[in-house]
Formats: C-alpha cells, sequence, structure tokens
C-alpha cells in the first residue's frame, strides 16, 4: 500500500499549502477580517480538486496494488471480481471491444482484466457516494465501518468538487451587482476536504489490514 499511501501524503501535503497560503494572504491585508476577495477564495476551490484529485490516484493506485493479492484468495473482493466478470456488464456482456480481447490473450491475463476491473469501477473519475461505494465493494472492504450512509456524509464535497471542476463555481447573475460566483464558506471547505482525506486514509488502512489477513498462513 506505500504507493497509495504516498500520493495521500503528497496530497494532504499540497492542500495544507494552498490553505496556508490563503491564510498567508489574508493576514498581510491591510484589514484581515475583511471580506475574501476572490482571487484568494480561488485558493479554496483548488484545494477541492486538489483533494478530489488526491482522491481519485490513491483509490486507483490501491485498487492496482491490492487486487492481485486479494484476488488470489476466496473473499468478497474475488466474488465482486467474478460479478464484474459473469454479470453481463458493459465490458463483458455483447461484443468485446479489442481492447477485452487483447486483455483475455495476454500472458497474464489476470493483471490486464484487474487494469481493466480498475479502469471501469473508477471510471474517469470518482465523482459520487456510489463511486465510493464501488470502490470499497471491489477491494471486499467491510460494509459496516465504510457504510453507504458513511459515504453519503461525503455528498457535499463531490457536489462542491463538481460545481467547481466542471463548472468554475460560475453562475447565472440573479441580478444587478450579484455575485457571479458560489459563495465558499472557507471554514467549511477546510472541513469537507479533511473529512475526504481522512475517509481515504481509512480505505487504505483497511485494505493494508485486509491484504495483511489474507497473507496470513493456515494451519
Amino acid at each position: 500500500m506505500q504507493r497509495s499511501w504516498a500520493r495521500y501524503v503528497a496530497t494532504h501535503q499540497s492542500v495544507s499549502g494552498l490553505f496556508d497560503t490563503f491564510n498567508e494572504l489574508r493576514s498581510a491585508q491591510k484589514n484581515p477580517q475583511g471580506s475574501i476577495a476572490e482571487r484568494h477564495r480561488d485558493l479554496v476551490r483548488a484545494a477541492i480538486v486538489f483533494t478530489a484529485a488526491g482522491m481519485d490516484t490513491c483509490l486507483r493506485t490501491l485498487m492496482e496494488d491490492a487486487l492481485g493479492t486479494l484476488l488470489s484468495r476466496d473473499s468478497k473482493a474475488r466474488g465482486a471480481f467474478k460479478g464484474y466478470v459473469l454479470d453481463g456488464n458493459k465490458r463483458f456482456g455483447g461484443n468485446l471491444t479489442n481492447t477485452t480481447k487483447k486483455a483475455i490473450a495476454a500472458l497474464d491475463p489476470q493483471a490486464e482484466l484487474i487494469g481493466l476491473y480498475v479502469q471501469d469501477t473508477t471510471a474517469a473519475s470518482i465523482q459520487s457516494p456510489s463511486d465510493l461505494g464501488r470502490c470499497r465493494d471491489a477491494l471486499g472492504l467491510d460494509s459496516a465501518s465504510l457504510s453507504d450512509t458513511k459515504l453519503r456524509n461525503h455528498n457535499d464535497f463531490f457536489q462542491a468538487r463538481n460545481e467547481v471542476a466542471h463548472e468554475l463555481d460560475l453562475i447565472e447573475p440573479s441580478g444587478k451587482g450579484t455575485r457571479g460566483r458560489r459563495h465558499r464558506v472557507v471554514t467549511a471547505v477546510g472541513r469537507q476536504c479533511d473529512e475526504a482525506l481522512t475517509l481515504v486514509a481509512e480505505f487504505i488502512t483497511a485494505t493494508a489490514k485486509t491484504v495483511r489477513s489474507t497473507q496470513r498462513p493456515s494451519h
């Protein structure tokens, strides 16, 4: 799990650095308690995007590194993988794409299929609690400690992530003098990013624990 943890640490440092820069700029103002300039608030928006990007790369790397071990055992992860292959999803239902055929015909087809599995599970990026749930299930993690309810608690983060990443937080002005950007409360964004990164750490530690348990010699 070293690669995913290293990415987690790098993400945490980058996001913390953005908030540090924001605080330094605010402190340097004549009136640090005054209104926040949009150029300063953009640092907070960037923190949302950095956190989301870190979540993407951490969980994708986690799956790439852990599934080879997890799928070699009779585990929840193995059952989820079998379901992915056998349940007629878009990848394996109907005519197979050339990419899928090449994976099956490869010298190490399992490694290639795991790559497709990770790609299909994480899609282009993780944008919702349901995407997190697919990652959890693919890794065979305990749904009690990473419950759907717990994952849905991060819906406000994903909403913010999508509004910033897809729309730059732009809104249609409702009248003369109104803002053209969504208002972001700095403390609320800090909490959202912190909780999202804490969740990523929970995914990594839970997966490491599961991998260790599968590697213990049987008696």
